[in-house]
């Protein structure tokens, strides 16, 4: 675990020191700081690249001019990350654009628990 100490200052980042949220590193981003990088990164990270073996469905994405918080939202649906989707939902991604075959964030999510997830969340926003 990295351990982060500055003298002089509050920040402390570690064990014993405060959260992700609360150092405003997690749930910070808007919408428009999310970027083709993002979800080029997500998805080599959630290792959609290994399963999919190319980047068609991603690029498939990308160029329906859907904007990358809410791509994102529809892959971390698919995947049932739930931290992701609620950064992504702070971040005021859309649940309900649709990809190419026109399936939202709520028809792609992995199981009844994410739908309520997302569902629960935008409530709480409202």
């Amino acid at each position: 675990m990295v351990q982060s100490l500055q003298t002089g200052t509050h920040l402390r980042i570690g064990k014993n020191g405060v959260d992700a949220e609360g150092a405003s590193i997690y749930g910070s981003q808007a919408c428009d700081d999310f970027d083709r990088d993002d979800v080029e990164q997500y998805f080599n990270y959630m290792g959609m690249l290994a399963v999919e073996g190319t980047y068609d469905k991603m690029e498939a994405l990308l160029q329906q001019k859907i904007h990358p918080v809410d791509i994102l939202l529809l892959l971390a649906a698919t995947e049932g990350d739930k931290p992701k989707i609620e950064e992504l939902m702070r971040a005021e991604a859309n649940y309900t654009v649709k990809d190419a075959d026109g399936r939202t964030a709520l028809d792609r999510a992995v199981s009844d628990d994410i739908k309520d997830f997302i569902l629960g969340f935008s409530v709480q926003k409202a």
